[in-house]
């Protein structure tokens, strides 16, 4: 449920009619489609943590439970459980969000206007020693 409202806020942000392009046909950051998708998205945590925080301990990220059983907080079958019903969750909420709305799914991040490639890469990769 946590995905579902995160993925349809930030769809919806993202469609063509809600986003501002220059003549040349590149988006525009626009305030109020990053205010939108973050109040979605914090929206989805208070309303799922409310809901579920007595069934799961309020636990969506399946990094998450990962380390709560590596560090014994939680036993291995319920991780695993948990783990699954995490992971089938988020497909299930793709798929609901790619049916309901229209266009493809658009909720991937993506570099700010003026801010190439090379800008925006973190990694760095190593050199070899020859």
């Amino acid at each position: 449920m946590f995905l579902l409202l995160t993925f349809g806020g930030a769809h919806t942000a993202n469609l063509p009619s809600a986003t501002a392009t220059t003549q040349s046909g590149e988006k525009l950051i626009d305030t109020s489609s990053i205010l939108f998708k973050s109040v979605s998205s914090g929206i989805g945590v208070i309303i799922n943590v409310w809901i579920f925080f007595r069934v799961s301990g309020a636990i969506f990220n399946p990094a998450v439970s990962l380390a709560l059983v590596i560090v014994g907080a939680i036993t291995p079958l319920r991780g695993f459980l948990t783990f699954v019903a995490q992971l089938l969750g988020g497909i299930c909420a793709a798929a609901i969000i790619a049916g309901l709305m229209p266009g493809p799914l658009d909720c991937a991040t993506r570099l700010g206007g003026g801010v190439n490639i090379a800008q925006g890469k973190t990694t760095v990769k190593p050199k070899l020693i020859e």
